[in-house]
Formats: structure tokens, sequence, C-alpha cells
């Protein structure tokens, strides 16, 4: 699903990430490997972590391995809840977290996480390209620090367990697993039903073991833990059309700052001073001579001369000082271009699984192990 918010507009957001690497003043060939992390919970073989591995590799190469990202998937850095405290004193810089975990830290971002509230994929498309979305993504950063850079299409929230579940009524004290957000929980509770909270990886072994009855993840992700190995029934209920934040970190972002426009303002403020030095030698007689035409007053040298050198000074220094502006608006280019081009496409199943197929509940059939990602728009 090629869906993503208002900042994709703006090509230069999640690029500051390679500021470090070109805004100290110095040029490509002699600046630091940038090493970044990029943790999330999902599985090696999800989606989600192909297309950061993806963009991760073609950033290396762009850069021509002056950033280097590291992928680190299954919950090998921390539980998702974990990520936003870890964004935010650097134990990594990039995280892909759910919005509704993401507003337990800022409520507002609840919106888009609550039952029922898109009608379809086309209402979820209207929400992430809305000014609304922009807002309470700017919220979030201000209250948190962290920053929001994108939202993608995490996918429909369905229900699997191991009897049909036909009616609201059969919910009734289910113990169903939910993460630990409040916008998810209310489902569970809505209908009932015990939510369970437990640690993502482990949540085949709960199902195995009977801990837990039921759960709700997108299909995506109950291919990608195999949990129709552990679930016999899946309910098609799309009751949460969920959405996943891509994610910069509060110390990572002000280290990504913009050092090279500072030196951009520094070379000007340096030009006015050797002009003003120019002009107080010419009044004040080292080496000054009687101005005459033809001359400027400055060790005797002709005024066009003089001009021309003082010219192409500020020529060089212009041109010193746009190269490092480039560089660092050019990694930011890089790194925003290839994340957002790889940025996860929506799931499509084959036939007898369709997303939108809400009634009922479906048992497991060999149709199942064709689920893939696709390309095209959902």
């Amino acid at each position: 699903m090629t869906i993503s918010t208002p900042r994709h507009r703006a090509r230069g957001w999640l690029l500051a990430l390679a500021c470090a690497a070109f805004g100290a003043g110095v040029a490509p060939s002699h600046a630091q490997v940038l090493q970044l992390k990029w943790g999330h919970v999902y599985e090696a073989s999800s989606i989600f972590h192909q297309q950061a591995e993806l963009a991760a590799r073609k950033i290396a190469e762009q850069s021509e391995g002056k950033i280097r990202i590291e992928v680190v998937p299954a919950s090998r850095l921390g539980q998702e809840g974990d990520y936003p405290l870890m964004l935010a004193n650097d134990s990594v810089q990039i995280a892909y977290v759910t919005a509704a975990t993401l507003a337990e830290g800022y409520a507002p971002l609840r919106l888009g996480s609550y039952p029922f509230a898109f009608k379809d994929l086309d209402h979820v498309r209207k929400y992430l390209a809305s000014p609304l979305l922009g807002q309470l993504m700017k919220g979030y950063d201000e209250r948190s620090g962290n920053h929001l850079v994108a939202s993608v299409y995490y996918g429909a929230r369905q229900v699997t367990s191991n009897r049909p579940l036909a009616r609201p009524e059969d919910f009734r004290d289910l113990r169903l697993h939910v993460p630990d957000a409040s916008a998810y929980q209310l489902f569970a509770t809505a209908l009932d039903a015990k939510p369970v909270t437990l640690p993502y990886v482990g949540l085949y072994d709960a199902l195995k073991k009977n801990e837990v009855e039921a759960q709700e993840y997108p299909l995506s992700t109950v291919k990608a833990k195999k949990l129709y190995e552990v679930q016999k029934y899946v309910q098609l209920t799309a009751h949460v059309y969920d959405t996943l934040g891509i994610v910069i970190g509060k110390a990572a972002w002000a280290k990504l700052s913009t050092p090279a426009a500072g030196d951009g303002r520094e070379g000007a403020g340096r030009r006015r001073q050797m002009d003003q030095r120019g002009r107080d030698r010419g009044r004040t007689g080292r080496r000054a001579v009687p101005a005459r035409q033809g001359h400027d007053g400055v060790a005797g040298q002709p005024a066009a001369f003089s001009r021309a050198h003082r010219a192409a000074f500020h020529a060089r220094a212009a041109r010193r000082a746009a190269r490092r502006l480039g560089e660092a608006a050019g990694a930011r280019q890089l790194i925003l271009r290839f994340l957002l081009a790889n940025r996860p496409r929506c799931c499509t199943l084959a036939s007898g699984m369709r997303p939108d197929r809400i009634a009922g509940s479906t048992p497991w059939n060999s149709s199942w192990t064709r689920m893939s990602g696709s390309p095209s728009r959902c």
C-alpha cells in the first residue's frame, strides 16, 4: 500500500539522519561512518523487516558506505512498549512502533487506533494523507521529543481462535491476547472478553500452552509468526485498521540537527569581517596609498585586481558553504527517498481469504500459504 503521511511531500525529513556524516564541515571522503540501529518486534520473514533491510542496503550503497543502518528484528532490542524510551535515550535510533503504542505517551494519536474507526482501506488512505494526521504527528513530536517521520499501513486486525466466534456473545470470558495499549484493550473489554497482555515474542508459546485462547494481530503477522499452527479459526473482523509509525529518537535527532547550516552562517560572518578589515586598512593607512583613479587605496593594488580577488574569495567561500549544505541536504534526500520508496506495502490474500469478508469464521485452508506482500495499491 503506497500510503504515507503528509510529511512525504517534504522530502527532507528522515534524511536528517545523515547530517552527522556531512554536517561537521568535512568533505564526504573524510566523514566518519554514521552507524544507526533500527529496531522492531516483527520477524525477519515479515514484509516490514524486509523493506527496512532493503532501504538500509540502498542507503548504504548510495552513501558509499558512510551511512549504515543495522535492522534488528524479533524484539531482540526490547518489546514495542520499550521503544519510545529507548529512542529517547539513544539505545536505538529508528524504530517501527504502532500508533496505539505511541499514543500511550500522546493520547490524541489513539484516534486512528480505536475499534471500527475506519470503514475500509480507502478511509484509511484518506486519513493517512490528511492534515489531521500531520497535526497529530507534530503534537507527538512536541510532547515526546522523538520524531514521528512517517506512518505506514500495518494491516487490518483479525481475531484467530481454536473455536468459532460467530457472535459478540461468543467472546464473553475469552482469554484474548491484546498488546499493552489501551486502544487495543478497548476491543476486548467491550466484548466482555478477558484481555491478556504478553510479550509479543512469547505469543506463539502462550497460544500453544492455552495460556491465551485467541489473539487479534493482522493476518500478515499471523503468517510470519506461524500462528496457524496453534489456531484453527480466523474471524475476519477487521476491527482495527492499524498503522505503524517510523520514529527517529530524540537524542539521534538532536545530533542530526543542522550544523551545516551553522557553517554557512559562520562563513558569511567571516566574509563580512574580512571585508571590514580590508576597508579598515584602506582608511588607516597600513600600506595604503592615496586613492586615485584605477586604484582602490588598499596596498597599492589596482582596483580592478582587488575587486576580482575579493570576488574570487567570496565565490570560493560560497561554493564551500553550498557544498557543505548540499552534502547534508543530499544525505537527507537520500535516506528519505529510499525509506519511503521501500516502506511496507499492504498484504493481499489469495481467493477464499479476502480481507473484506467480515462475517463468519473461516477455518485455515491451503490458500493461507499463498498470502504475500503485494506491490500494488490496496
